[in-house]
C-alpha cells in the first residue's frame, strides 16, 4: 500500500496561506479586519470601558471608537499606544494604526 509522501508538491499551499490568498483576491481583508479588531475590542478593553462604548470602526487602519463619556475619553487618550498594541496582538499583525476617539 502506498504512502503519503511529507514532501510537498512545488504548487501546494498551507489551507491558511491558500485561504489569505482568497480573502485577499476578493478584497474581503479590509471587512474581516474591521470584524475581528471590534468583535474584539469588549475583550481587548474590559468590561467597563465597553459598557460605555458607543461604536467602534475600524477604515483604512484608523480605529474609530465612541465613548458616552468625556472622561473616559480622556483616559483613553492616554491609552492609545497600549490599546493599539493589544489590538494588533490579538489581530496576529499591524491592523490598527491609529485610535481616533469621539
Amino acid at each position: 500500500m502506498p504512502t503519503a509522501s511529507p514532501v510537498k508538491k512545488q504548487n501546494e499551499q498551507s489551507l491558511r496561506t491558500a485561504l489569505g490568498h482568497l480573502i485577499d483576491s476578493y478584497g474581503l481583508r479590509e471587512k474581516m479586519d474591521e470584524l475581528d479588531i471590534t468583535t474584539g475590542w469588549d475583550e481587548a478593553v474590559g468590561p467597563m470601558i465597553a459598557r460605555h462604548t458607543v461604536s467602534v470602526r475600524l477604515r483604512r487602519g484608523r480605529l474609530t471608537v465612541r465613548v458616552d463619556s468625556a472622561p473616559l475619553r480622556q483616559e483613553l487618550t492616554f491609552m492609545r499606544e497600549a490599546l493599539i498594541e493589544i489590538l494588533n496582538r490579538r489581530a496576529g499583525r499591524r491592523v490598527v494604526h491609529e485610535i481616533v476617539l469621539e
